[in-house]
């Protein structure tokens, strides 16, 4: 895939509402992030032991995304481990998002990736993820902004 052929921010908050749609077909997953990628490979992921507090390896290394386009926004957008940030699903289906106002600040001139992956490549659907262990061609990148994030993020002072 050529990047160069990748969709521009055409109107404020339209590529949010074609994500949405394409989510909508129930054919593809979406990995956001704030890095061009040709190829999405798999990596090491990693998850604190809630016993020990060490850093666990969480299975084999692999590519984790989501079939929630809004979920791929946030995590495009709002990264940073210095700031409070989390998003999640309730026990009624519904996402939530959580972000530090100094996080939302940082984003405002920022330009993130979604990239729109063949649902049919991925399993161990799990909560907000699901995972790859191959490396991967995205189908397509689409750009968003802060005006495409969900309107849903509760804000921390």
């Amino acid at each position: 895939m050529n990047i160069e052929k990748q969709q521009k921010i055409e109107q404020i908050g339209k590529n949010r509402e074609r994500l949405l749609l394409l989510e909508k077909e129930g054919r593809y997953v979406f990995h956001g992030s704030s890095d061009i990628i040709e190829s999405i490979e798999p990596w090491q992921a990693y998850n604190q032991n809630k016993e020990t507090g060490e850093m666990e390896k969480d299975g084999n290394p692999a590519i984790f995304a989501t079939p929630y386009a809004d979920v791929a926004i946030f995590r495009a957008l709002i990264q940073g481990t210095d700031l409070e940030n989390e998003f999640g699903i309730d026990d009624n289906g519904q996402l939530h998002f959580i972000a530090d106002k100094k996080l939302i600040e940082r984003v405002k001139n920022k330009i993130g990736k979604v990239y729109v992956l063949d649902k049919s490549k991925f399993g161990n659907f799990r909560g907000l993820d699901c995972k790859n262990e191959e490396a991967i061609i995205p189908i397509e990148v689409i750009e968003i902004t802060v005006n495409d994030l969900p309107k849903n993020i509760k804000i921390l002072e």
